[in-house]
């Protein structure tokens, strides 16, 4: 808010912000009273870092009808990689989803919840050393161990993309360019992988409680079961 706001303007503006988080407050007991059977709810509250919120936002954003497989719940919030859209193309994922759901995971990262945050450990160790195929660009792709690349980050397939952001935006502030983020892009690498994994758990459990089958996550490779 401006410096310059009149004093009748802030206090107004501050009561509706206080009158909005009553309201919240209030949707939010309401909801718990008529959804705490759900599965869903359930697994929520057992894992740190989620709760009543998380469960709302994974509710509101995945179709449990149409998200049959973990492939497609992840699709919808932009976990499918290597896809680029052409000329025309429709954005078939949900930006505003993918954004909420990565802030619960970071929640869940976090509160280094028992069951997660592990999973979320052994995945970052598994990119730091270990070589793998990646499909980008259209194409499979071989990314050397990250312990290599933080070594020489030019040994990184999207070094000169990289490059090419980090330049622009030192010449937009007026400094000069930083060094390359390899450790960031490890750890959100690695944040990706457990939001793919609560993406699909989430889908598994709503469509169970809709009588759905769930055969499709059941038979994934490596397939991993929710929180008991």
């Amino acid at each position: 808010m401006p410096e310059d706001t009149p004093q009748e303007i802030r206090t107004i503006l501050e009561d509706y912000h206080q009158m909005l988080k009553r309201e919240e407050k209030a949707l939010l007991k309401r909801i718990t009273h008529e959804l705490k059977q759900h599965p869903l709810w359930e697994w929520c509250e057992k894992v740190k870092g989620l709760g009543a919120v998380a469960c709302l936002t994974f509710l509101g954003f995945i179709d449990p009808y149409k998200a049959d497989t973990a492939g497609k719940a992840k699709a919808y919030v932009g976990l499918v990689p290597g896809k680029r859209l052409k000329s025309g193309e429709r954005l078939r994922m949900n930006p505003e989803a993918k954004g909420r759901i990565w802030l619960l995971t970071r929640n869940v990262i976090m509160q280094r919840d028992d069951y997660y945050y592990p999973i979320y450990q052994r995945k970052k160790e598994y990119y730091l050393n270990n070589e793998r195929e990646v499909f980008m660009d259209g194409k499979w792709v071989k990314w050397p161990p990250f312990k290599e690349i933080i070594e020489d980050p030019t040994k990184c397939p999207r070094y000169e993309e990289c490059m090419q952001r980090i330049i622009s935006k030192a010449k937009r502030l007026g400094r000069k360019p930083k060094k390359p983020p390899c450790k960031l892009h490890l750890d959100n690498m690695a944040k990706r992988f457990l939001m793919g994994i609560l993406v699909s758990h989430a889908a598994q459990l709503m469509r169970e409680a809709e009588g759905l089958s769930v055969e499709n996550f059941l038979a994934h490779r490596n397939y991993i079961p929710p929180k008991s």
